[in-house]
């Protein structure tokens, strides 16, 4: 594999222009992109490698200001000022929803790449850019392996080098292929030698920082699995997947999903779609752990053989098989009701976006009596007249949007082949195609399933 396109493994890493030099030839969207940029001596070195690459009227650069820190104002002004040096355009996007007593990495990190999605639609980017590196990389592994009883377990793919957020963002992270050291190598050529060090990247309360002390510590390389052989075998999976998605399964009239299976059906790839449309028909908000997917496996193998009747509940979905057909829809347990005021929107049931057009009524959300629990509507006594027209796929005065589970929210680009046969399956529009041509570095399938 190249090293830098797909964060493989590099015995001899290329130099950071050359690894962006090649991501720019596999480029297929040419609208400006966007570049994040913290200050810090990663971004940094992403930003002054592709200004010496691009014109500047190609970049955008975008800087988060959590408010997390009395400076951080201060920061994102001097990135600005940086950003002007070099000609390219800046903005600084402020989180100013208040933050949580707990998990607030995790809470940043969500407003961050909220933040960012909203101004790459705004600013019409064709993606935007991270500065993740083998370093990040080799932190995440050995965090998720710590976690994992499961050599193969997903999240041993490692941070994927393409991700689709709320579906219409792509976040690329074409320098996972070199260590940090390479990027301030490359800074200190150009004759920057300032960056922004955060003083949380040494707070050991947090566990990145407690994984790269260590590795510091015991003179950790860099060389070890990285995980790029799991995201490939998951994409292929994916493919099969998207496949049999295609051509055995259908939506019935209640919202169901039936799917005809075969004796001769590999288990990897039943599995595979299994779950795929447990989380679609579900809309849980975690994917199966190490019992559920057991519990699914034993499912598939019982009633095979058993060939008619069984049922079993996995992730707010009840399966159930009839002959050689397994019929999936969402439980009746749990189906709360979701109430919208005039003009706001809201997601009901973790499976459906749903936006109230009403100016003066509220707009109810409950669960219809149907097999497939699919959403029912109701107004307040306000309703007026106007609210119950229709037009451009607007009915009764709202918009509701089928969600295609986790992959509407966090879709990492090996799952795209899959995600993208869900979306046929509702009939939804498709995910937008990765920008990025090859991320994963996979000759001749790519081309096709990354679409």
């Amino acid at each position: 594999m190249k090293p830098g396109l797909s964060g493989g493994p590099a015995h001899t890493p290329h130099s950071l222009p050359e690894c962006l030099s090649e991501f720019l030839a596999c480029l297929n969207d040419h609208r400006p992109l966007g570049v994040a940029v913290s200050g810090g001596s990663d971004s940094l070195g992403l930003l002054y490698g592709l200004a010496a690459l691009l014109p500047a009227a190609r970049l955008v650069a975008l800087s988060v200001d959590h408010g997390l820190r009395p400076g951080s104002a201060d920061e994102a002004r001097w990135v600005k000022s940086r950003c002007r040096r070099l000609g390219i355009r800046h903005q600084t996007l402020k989180w100013d929803s208040g933050q949580p007593e707990t998990g607030l990495q995790a809470a940043a990190r969500a407003a961050r790449y909220r933040l960012l999605a909203e101004a790459s639609a705004r600013l019409g980017l064709s993606a935007v850019l991270t500065a993740h590196t083998r370093d990040d990389q080799a932190e995440t592994l050995a965090m998720r392996r710590a976690r994992s009883a499961s050599e193969d377990a997903p999240g041993l793919a490692g941070i994927p080098p393409a991700t689709l957020f709320e579906g219409r963002m792509w976040v690329l992270r074409p320098l996972m292929g070199l260590p940090r050291i390479r990027f301030r190598e490359f800074l200190r050529d150009k004759g920057v030698e300032d960056w922004i060090e955060d003083p949380s990247n040494n707070d050991p309360r947090f566990e990145r920082v407690r994984v790269r002390t260590r590795f510091r510590e015991e003179g950790a390389a860099l060389d070890g699995p990285d995980g790029s052989q799991i995201a490939i075998a998951r994409f292929r999976l994916a493919s099969l997947a998207a496949d049999f998605i295609d051509a055995r399964c259908h939506v019935d009239a209640d919202g169901l999903v039936r799917m005809r299976t075969s004796p001769d059906d590999a288990p990897e790839v039943t599995t595979a779609v299994l779950e795929a449309l447990i989380d679609w028909c579900g809309g849980a908000s975690r994917p199966l752990d190490r019992r559920g997917k057991a519990t699914l496996a034993g499912f598939i193998s019982s009633s095979a053989a058993a060939g008619d009747g069984g049922a079993i509940s996995l992730g707010r979905t009840l399966i159930w098989r009839s002959g050689t057909c397994l019929a999936l829809g969402r439980e009746r347990r749990d189906v709360a009701g979701l109430s919208l005021e005039p003009g706001s929107w809201g997601v009901w049931d973790r499976r459906f976006r749903v936006h109230n057009l009403s100016r003066t009524s509220v707009l109810t959300v409950s669960g219809s009596e149907n097999r497939g629990v699919m959403p029912c509507f109701s107004r307040d006594s306000r309703l007026s007249e106007a609210d119950w027209g229709q037009e451009d796929g607007v009915v009764g005065g709202f918009v509701c949007q089928r969600l295609a589970g986790r992959s509407s929210h966090i879709l990492p680009v090996q799952q795209l082949p899959v995600a993208q046969a869900l979306a046929r399956l509702a009939k939804l529009r498709p995910f937008p195609e990765c920008p990025w041509a090859n991320p994963l570095d996979i000759p001749a399938l790519t081309a096709m399933k990354l679409r």
